[in-house]
């Protein structure tokens, strides 16, 4: 029998705060993070091996009761309609924002006459 811990390693916190303080979300956020999950019953707290979110838990549930994420947090109550806080500052995880980032080409201005790279001055060695 395979549980889900096997599939997916986990962080477990004490507390959502120590999971926040692992996880980073930009400052901005912190508040409206914790007023999202406010009143949220659960137990357990952790963070998969992703790192893609901070899952809160109840004990006994057979999922979460909120998955919080860079750019969102998506509340599933027990009881009551779902629902999804967007955060207003989002930050791209680092393992992510590299995968789909490209490097930026620095341009270096040339000499109109002799086609050669121009120093910071922007005046050509060879020509002026």
């Amino acid at each position: 029998m395979t549980i889900a811990q096997d599939i997916e390693p986990r962080t477990y916190f004490r507390t959502l705060e120590s999971a926040l303080a692992d996880f980073r979300p930009p400052a901005e956020n912190v508040e409206m993070i914790l007023d999202a999950v406010r009143g949220l019953s659960y137990e357990h707290v952790y963070i998969p091996e992703s790192r893609a979110f901070i899952a809160l838990e109840p004990a006994g549930a057979a999922r979460p009761v909120a998955f919080i994420a860079h750019g969102y947090v998506a509340v599933h109550p027990e009881e009551g309609e779902n629902y999804w806080v967007e955060l207003p500052a989002h930050q791209a995880a680092a393992k992510g924002f590299a995968a789909v980032a490209k490097p930026v080409e620095e341009i270096i201005p040339t000499c109109a006459t002799c086609f050669t790279n121009l120093p910071s001055t922007g005046l050509c060695d060879y020509c002026d």
